[in-house]
Order: C-alpha cells, then structure tokens, then sequence
C-alpha cells in the first residue's frame, strides 16, 4: 500500500510556540518573567515627540499592538491577537524626576516599575521615560514579556525602533492604515485553538513522515537526545557552590548595577590571550564571582560555579523574527579565586568541551521536543510550581529563619546571557543613545544574573539582584570592574612579549 503524501507543515499563525509559552506558564508574582533594557539618551526627549516616534513604527510593529488570548481549559498555547482596545499612551509613558537626580537614584525608580509583572489585560511591553537625570540625559526604561522576545529578538527590535541618523525621516506610513481585527469570542477562540491542535498533529505526522525518509538523520537525532539527557542527568546530580544569592527564594524586589568596558579591549585580551570574547567575558565573570564568595567567606572546597549561558539557535531564515530561539549550556568553572591566565585557559577547555560534545543543540532537540506535551499538562504544572515558588518566598519574607524546605533550585548558580547589539550609534526622535544595559529576570533561588550587551563599540554589563539575597551588588560590580582591568593589563604585558611580526592568537 502507497504511503499517503502529507501536506507540508501548515503555520499556526499568532499562536504561542511551547517554549514561549513556558515563560508564561513559569511567571509568579515574586519571579516575573519580563526581560528589559535601560538605555539613556543625550538630552531631554520631550513626551509628545517621544510619543510621535513609537506612532510612526507602529505598523511596523504589530506584535505591540496584540494582547493574550488564553484558550478554555488550556488546550492549545495563547495566542496574540489584535487588541481592539489598544492605546500608545498606556505603553509609553513620561516620569519627570527632579533636575540632576543621580543615576542611581534613577535605577532605584527605574527598578519599582521594573519589579511588578506587566498586566496580562493588554499588550505585554512598557517604556517608560525619565527626564531630569544628571549631565542633560534622558532615561528610558524598556519592559517587554519574554513570551515575545528573547535576547537576540530584542536587539533586532531596537533596529526598526531607532534611527541610525539623528535627522532620519519617519517610515513611510502603511498604504491601507489598517484597523484592529475584532477579538475572537470565547467560542472561536476555542474553535481556533482546536484547528491548530489538529494542524500540529498533521504538522508531527508529516515531520515524522520525512524523518523515517532519512534514517541516517533519524538515528544521528535519537542518538544526541540520549546522550544529551544522560549528559543532563550527570550534571544535575553533580553538586555545586552554594553562593548566598542561591541560599533563598526571590521576592519582587530588584537591585541593579551596571558596567561598561571598551570592545577593543576584549578583542585586545582575547589577541593576547587566546579564546574567544565570550570566553573572556566568562572569565571576568566567573573570577568575580569567586572573590564575591571569598569576600563572603563562602568555603565551596572543590565545587564548582555552574553558569547559565542561553545560545542563539536561529537559522538564516529565522533571523527578524520575534519569540525564543535559543539553547543553553552551562559552563562549570572553579569556585576559588584564581590566576587570571589559568582561569582563562580552564573556560576555553570547559566551553570547548561543551561545543565538542554539541549540548546545546542536544538540548535544542529536547526543546522542541516539549511541543508534543499537552498545553494543559504544561500549564497546570507550572501553575503548582509557581504557586509553591510565591508561598515558599512569602513565608521566608515573614519568617526568615524557616528555610525554604521542598523546593529545589534550578541546579546552576546564575544566569549570564550575552546578545550582540548594533556597533554603531542609534538615535530616537532625533537624540543618540549614549549607553543600553540589558535588564534579566531573577526567580526562584536565582538570586543574581547578568545581562551582557554591545552596542556602539562597547561592552555593557547589568547586574540584577534581589536584594535579601545579594545587598550589595555593587560589590560584585567593583570586583567585576576589578577582574577586567587585571586582564587588561595582562593581555597589555603579553602583547609588549610578542615577537613583532608573530600572528596574535584567535578564536
């Protein structure tokens, strides 16, 4: 009998795939899952310019006008669809803070408007203005849900929402201004969610269906899932430091500081030195993580630092599109304070080791895998989980001496997740953005993450907290400031060494 010929995949539209919607599914009220960015501006950016700005790109933005459309009973993942009630004056908002207010006393506004989660009622962003700072800047703080975004779709966002010259003129308007689309009613969101449902189950069968046309492939992909779940199986059941920002749970509040380093200099080390950029940025990292627990006088012994470090898995095809595209790997480095050199050489063993054994594209299988779990099995698990998460957090607010018995922790110390941005100069509504740091979640017993951005030849650092469980991230900060400058002057010193005329090393 003829094997019957399936249709090529049909695409399921404005539907959430399963790894957005997991930001969904894992969001509480103690560990929003909105990723952000603070960017400043030379200048004062007056409101109706600024809101004229966002107007004209509107239409070149549509997600930023659609809101969650939740399916009864959780049969299929949300959807986005055109909210009918849209209005830019609820996303894009104005703050006037006295004239010369400091920049830190600007983070610690710009934070309690970060902390809350955005409201669900519409579409999931907010940019709020801050005019006032010291030195004549404007200060803009960004919030968008990470159903919507990851790092790199950020980043390719900023590129239609910013000009590359200060006198740029608008985007020409759309041909035929278009007007929302009715919001479906319950019973057609339900009757759209069924439809998707089966088109996925086409969709599964005819991926399946080219897959046993190629049993080479098939067998090549079974082979890393297994190695890739025995490889996470190991992992986890190794033991790692604990750090004081892992010894709790996050409660809403957030604590910030932030770095910026030539990106010259991270070349000039890594041509010294040897490695990659992120190798380097790795070592600053982890080095300053290390002296934070000596300074704390944390003992880990031998047990390493394990480091969350989100991959970019798009294709070519895939590249201007929003949602999460990304994979993780999760470097182990030593603990302990260290020579910079050695420290160096053991990340460019450990990250060589990862690519070589090809983990994150293991774990990119493994992602895509959860598109076959049930939306309703993902979200009443999450929905236990996330509950547990605030309950636990609350109790340890009002009774800090109970520890947070039951619930585990993710199995890695921190997050560090390092986007590429624009080299050049930006400019919104005719003023240039002088720096842009990158806002990270932290939940759970993440209680500390970094935000590694470039932007217009340099490299910015944002360091979130929760403040209970790391008060002082200005410490990590300084010892982060710290850390670079050292290798800095050791890459100087190597490269004085070097014969003239031999090739710097590469990555």
């Amino acid at each position: 009998m003829a094997v019957r010929e399936l249709k090529e995949p049909t695409k399921l539209g404005n539907r959430l795939t399963a790894q957005d919607a997991s930001f969904l599914y894992g969001e509480s009220f103690s560990g929003p899952t909105h990723v952000g960015m603070l960017s400043f501006f030379e200048g004062e950016i007056a409101y109706e310019r600024l809101f004229r700005h966002f107007e004209q790109r509107l239409h070149l933005l549509p997600r930023y006008s659609q809101r969650l459309a939740l399916v009864p009973f959780n049969l299929a993942h949300a959807s986005l669809e055109d909210d009918p009630n849209f209005k830019l004056e609820n996303h894009v908002k104005y703050h006037q803070l006295p004239a010369g207010t400091s920049e830190a006393e600007f983070i610690k506004a710009a934070m309690r408007i970060f902390e809350p989660p955005l409201s669900r009622t519409r579409p999931l962003w907010e940019i709020h203005a801050f005019t006032g700072l010291e030195g004549d800047r404007t200060g803009m703080l960004w919030k968008i849900h990470h159903c919507l975004v990851d790092g790199v779709s950020a980043m390719e966002l900023t590129t239609v929402i910013f000009d590359f010259h200060p006198d740029a003129p608008p985007p020409q308007p759309p041909e035929k201004p278009g007007t929302p689309h009715r919001a479906p009613s319950l019973a057609e969101n339900l009757l759209n969610a069924i439809q998707d449902l089966m088109d996925e189950q086409l969709n599964a069968a005819w991926r399946a269906q080219e897959m046993l046309r190629k049993p080479k492939q098939l067998a090549e992909q079974t082979k890393q899932l297994g190695e890739t779940a025995q490889a996470l199986s190991r992992m986890l059941a190794r033991p790692i430091v604990a750090a004081p920002w892992n010894a709790g749970l996050c409660s809403q509040r957030r604590s910030f500081a932030r770095s910026r380093y030539p990106f010259a200099d991270f070349r000039a080390i890594r041509n010294a030195l040897g490695g990659t950029v992120n190798d380097v940025v790795l070592t600053s990292l982890s080095e300053a993580a290390a002296r934070y627990l000596k300074q704390h006088d944390c003992k880990p012994g031998n047990l390493p630092l394990r480091i969350g470090c989100p991959v970019n898995v798009r294709r070519e095809d895939q590249h201007g599109t929003l949602g999460n595209r990304v994979s993780m790997m999760f470097p182990e480095l030593p603990a302990t304070p260290m020579d910079l050199v050695k420290r160096l050489e053991a990340v460019k063993q450990e990250t060589e080791r990862i690519k070589a054994e090809r983990l994150p594209q293991g774990l990119e299988l493994l992602s895509e895998a959860t598109n076959l779990f049930p939306p309703s099995i993902m979200g009443l698990t999450s929905l236990l989980a996330t509950f547990s998460l605030d309950s636990a957090a609350m109790l340890s607010r009002l009774a800090p001496s109970i520890p947070a018995a039951g619930v585990p922790g993710f199995g890695i110390n921190f997050i560090a997740t390092n986007v590429p941005g624009v080299q050049v100069a930006q400019y919104l509504a005719g003023h240039q953005m002088i720096d842009q740091v990158g806002l990270i979640p932290c939940a759970g017993n993440l209680g500390y993450g970094v935000a590694i951005t470039s932007y217009n030849q340099n490299m910015h650092f944002g360091l979130m907290s929760e403040p209970r469980m790391m008060p002082d991230v200005d410490v990590m900060k300084s010892l982060l400031d710290e850390v670079f400058a050292e290798l800095k002057e050791i890459a100087q010193k190597a490269a004085r060494q070097q014969p003239e005329g031999e090739p710097a090393a590469n990555a």
